[in-house]
């Protein structure tokens, strides 16, 4: 029976057609399951929990005791970033936070000059400093010589040729005494300054080492409860510097504040102050590099606000967290991320890039059609390629029927070689199962039979026989040949 060509060749390119779909299907899934990989991979290394650094000293201090809290609270409430302590011997001071720091956070005072690389997060609480003048009777007397304390130093003018302890590991040190002299115009060099540690400060009161005491830390904590024990002897309390002109300290040197310090908010027997005391109070920072994310320093802002009074209940008096102010005129600077939780203004990952996922999975289909096609196009498949193969081959049999001269057919000849070669290379590397190659077979076979029948048509022609003469009819004879043995003799000749 006559092989139907068309009919094949048809079924060839149906055949084509289905393997463009199907490039492009498995690119679409491939695609999705890609993106899909994508968006849960990005969803877990974001909800992944930060752990970040956070230095505080001195060692043995209430806010050490607090950032180790702050460290429990966050790993028990299972929160998106993790507290890691750094417990330095003293207070963290601006050469700390210098340069490549090896913490990401850290608890500093207000004093300071803080970096712009270091913008406030939260303020853990309001610090007071506080000038304390020893009872007199807090010193020992000496044998044979008169008490030489009787006049209470009420001024800070008065603390010239003074003698002043500043209290250890609390939140005031020399720059804060410095700032009070430097302001009242009372030169630095004129007042002796005496380091005394928490311990020993009711010794050097009683040895007569120190004058006046400077402490710092809360209103209400223990730091200035046990300096004012200290400076006391029996029901005898201290009496206390008042600075006046706090508030004009503060407009010349924010953060500074001026506080009125209510009567008996330092305890003690009596209770102390015994009447309102005007001083400075200046804050404590919690502050943040200022490279960290926002979302991170979001996160810890959010805990951080949440568990506050839990905090404060446990930490009276060093824990009384409050937010900084957001003003553009404000006279610190607060990090974005925490700007944008106190704002309400935090944006979780999917309201960040909810829109993207979603327009991205509306147009990866199409981008992956697209891809499916150039690639199809450029680089095709081993089936592919097999099928493009038959095709020649059926397109070569039909144009065999139909050429004119030996030259085409030598040309379709090659073309057919070519054709075998790179199927003899292809079941050689075995891309081609027994059922391709009996197909190649068969339309090989059936090529080469439409070359060689044409060849030989062509080859009969009278104007393709080598040495062809027409030989002149017979004069008795019609034009058509004549008699039969012309005819015969004109065939034989042929």
């Amino acid at each position: 029976m006559a092989i139907d060509l068309e009919s094949i060749e048809d079924a060839m390119n149906r055949r084509m057609r289905m393997i463009w779909v199907r490039y492009a299907t498995f690119l679409s899934i491939f695609g999705f399951i890609a993106v899909a990989g994508l968006v849960a991979l990005t969803v877990y290394l974001t909800t992944k929990a930060t752990v970040m650094k956070m230095a505080v000293g001195p060692k043995g201090s209430k806010d050490v005791e607090f950032v180790q809290k702050l460290e429990e609270k966050f790993r028990s409430e299972r929160a998106p970033v993790r507290i890691q302590p750094v417990v330095e011997n003293g207070a963290v001071t601006l050469q700390d936070i210098r340069g490549k720091a090896p913490f990401d956070l850290a608890v500093v005072r207000g004093n300071m000059d803080l970096s712009t690389d270091w913008p406030v997060v939260a303020i853990l609480r309001q610090d007071v400093a506080v000038l304390i003048v020893p009872a007199p009777a807090a010193f020992a007397e000496k044998k044979g010589k008169k008490n030489r304390h009787p006049e209470k130093i009420e001024k800070v003018s008065e603390l010239v040729g003074k003698r002043v302890g500043i209290v250890e590991g609390t939140d005031g040190g020399p720059e804060l005494l410095n700032l009070i002299l430097k302001h009242y115009g009372v030169p630095a060099d004129k007042v002796k300054v005496v380091n005394v540690a928490p311990q020993d400060l009711k010794k050097a009161i009683h040895d007569d080492l120190i004058d006046v005491v400077l402490v710092a830390g809360p209103e209400t904590g223990d730091a200035i409860a046990q300096a004012v024990q200290a400076s006391s002897a029996g029901k005898q309390g201290p009496s206390f510097i008042e600075i006046d002109q706090a508030e004009g300290i503060g407009k010349r040197v924010p953060p500074y504040e001026s506080e009125d310090i209510v009567a008996g908010a330092f305890g003690g027997i009596p209770p102390e102050p015994d009447d309102k005391l005007t001083t400075l109070k200046y804050p404590i920072y919690i502050v943040a590099r200022k490279t960290l994310s926002e979302d991170k320093i979001s996160a810890f802002a959010k805990y951080l606000y949440q568990d506050r009074q839990s905090l404060a209940y446990q930490l009276p008096g060093t824990v009384a967290i409050e937010s900084p102010s957001t003003d553009k005129d404000a006279a610190i600077l607060v990090h974005p991320g925490a700007a944008a939780y106190l704002g309400d203004n935090t944006k979780s990952f999917f309201d960040k890039y909810g829109d993207d996922i979603f327009y991205g999975l509306l147009i990866f289909p199409i981008i992956g059609s697209v891809l499916a096609s150039f690639l199809s196009y450029f680089r095709a498949d081993k089936n592919t390629q097999r099928i493009r193969q038959l095709h020649r081959l059926m397109q070569l049999i039909k144009k065999a029927r139909n050429v004119q001269t030996v030259e085409e057919i030598d040309r379709l000849q090659d073309e057919a070689d070519t054709i075998l070669g790179v199927t003899v290379q292809q079941a050689e590397r075995g891309q081609l199962d027994e059922t391709n190659v009996a197909i190649f077979t068969l339309v090989l076979d059936q090529a080469r039979a439409a070359l060689s029948e044409q060849r030989t048509v062509l080859l009969l022609k009278p104007e393709n026989v080598a040495g062809h003469r027409m030989l002149p009819p017979p004069a008795d004879t019609d034009t058509d040949g004549g008699a039969p043995a012309n005819r015969e003799r004109i065939a034989r000749t042929a």
